[in-house]
């Protein structure tokens, strides 16, 4: 089964330095839990994506997730490290406290920092963020079993260049035994959006990318049975790029993730994210599937649709 999901709330910061603030509209809590209820229709189960920092000082995003839960939609928790010296004890406490937190609202995921292997204002930047990592995983998986609680734990990365370090030094800090005991391995990945990618060699791109994600983790001791969740997806629109365009990239995106979902054990897809901050503003503030006004985009109905459909439908396109 292939299980999707959605951050909503909405970029309001340059992706890369997160310190250029955006006015984006404010949020509208009814308008968005409808659009999340109408996007999730047709799926069992549905991950609502949010965002906390341990010591970063940043606000969770959504401040409150839970008006967009229930009728098969749960948590899907993020919980960045955040801190500006060693603290892999205190933050080890928060993520015990946060596996309690999302097996309270009915089970989900937690996942264990936000990308290690990006520097700040990311957790790759963080004093101890390996040290953080190997604790916070730990503790995490005691307490889902302590509790017998539905709440799968895991870790991602960014799209790692070659000669990265990211997997060797994870290697040198989470051991084998609880490698093999985290539920899955998120990958943060965006095609055409950073690195322009001609539509024609976009989906050997794709495929070049999870291929090799899968095979790093294999590398790192991972078990190929533990699946891969693509935590972070999408293609922001703007004066030189369509709706139209958007809904070509995530459409096929999706469909090639999908034509590899056996093979390499990818089994969750989750978009970034559900509204633009600003419709208006700079490309990087216009992910949405919805413009900042709540009106659909073309890929709306697309991804929507992808919800509904079982894996074995034939080609997506625009209807």
């Amino acid at each position: 089964m292939f299980t999707f999901g959605i951050w909503p709330g909405v970029v309001q910061s340059d992706l890369v330095r997160l310190d250029t603030y955006i006015p984006a509209p404010p949020e509208d809590v009814e308008r968005t839990a409808a659009a999340v209820a109408h996007l999730s229709s047709g799926a069992s189960r549905f991950y609502v994506r949010t965002y906390r920092g341990y010591r970063s000082g940043r606000p969770a995003t959504p401040p409150d997730p839970t008006p967009y839960l229930g009728a098969g939609r749960v948590l899907d928790l993020v919980l960045g490290y955040g801190s500006d010296e060693p603290d892999p004890h205190g933050f080890a406490t928060a993520i015990r406290a946060a596996v309690r937190e999302v097996a309270e609202l009915g089970g989900g995921k937690l996942q264990v920092c936000e990308e290690v292997n990006v520097g700040a204002p990311l957790d790759g930047g963080s004093p101890g963020c390996y040290e953080a990592l190997a604790a916070g995983l730990a503790a995490a998986v005691a307490e889902r079993d302590r509790l017998g609680a539905e709440v799968a734990v895991g870790f991602n990365a960014a799209v790692a260049l070659p000669g990265d370090p990211f997997w060797p030094s994870v290697r040198a800090h989470v051991g084998p035994e609880l490698l093999e005991r985290i539920d899955y391995v998120g990958l943060d990945f965006f095609p055409d959006v950073f690195r322009p990618a001609p539509p024609e060699v976009l989906p050997g791109a794709v495929t070049h990318v999870l291929r090799s994600f899968r095979e790093s983790a294999s590398s790192l001791g991972i078990p190929a049975t533990v699946p891969i969740h693509i935590t972070e997806t999408g293609w922001p629109t703007g004066p030189e790029h369509t709706e139209e365009d958007q809904a070509r990239v995530l459409g096929t995106v999706a469909e090639t993730m999908r034509s590899l979902a056996s093979q390499l054990r990818i089994d969750t897809y989750e978009l970034f994210g559900l509204r633009d901050g600003l419709t208006t503003g700079p490309r990087m503030n216009r992910f949405g599937l919805l413009r900042d006004d709540y009106q659909p985009k073309p890929a709306y109905e697309l991804i929507r649709r992808l919800i509904a459909e079982p894996p074995d439908q034939p080609r997506i396109s625009l209807r």
